[in-house]
């Protein structure tokens, strides 16, 4: 009786595993999710400014995005990604897991 349940925990622990590194796969997000997570988080910096700057930076927003985003090295490990890339010098690194971004690294 004890192996038995030795056993069935066994196989239940694989099934977990399998599960979850499936729903990683699956939500895997793509290059064009990340341009798109790019033009909102742009847009979202230029919410309540009301100046001509806001309003260029909001009238840029998807442009800048599809430029960041086109020019970013994406690194596909098929359960999460990272997306590197350079702007005025400064260097940007996302990880992508879930379907959300995470910045790591600002430099």
């Amino acid at each position: 009786m004890n192996a038995s349940r030795k056993n069935s925990r066994f196989h239940l622990g694989w099934i977990v595993l399998i599960l979850i590194l499936a729903l990683l796969y699956a939500t895997n997000p793509s290059e064009g999710q990340f341009t798109t997570f790019l033009k909102e988080e742009i847009a979202e910096q230029a919410e309540g400014d009301e100046t001509l700057a806001g309003a260029l930076k909001r009238v840029a927003a998807g442009p800048a995005a599809v430029i960041a985003g086109s020019g970013a090295e994406r690194n596909n490990y098929f359960f999460f990604s990272t997306y590197r890339f350079t702007v005025l010098e400064k260097d940007y690194l996302y990880l992508g897991v879930l379907d959300n971004f995470l910045r790591i690294k600002k430099e």
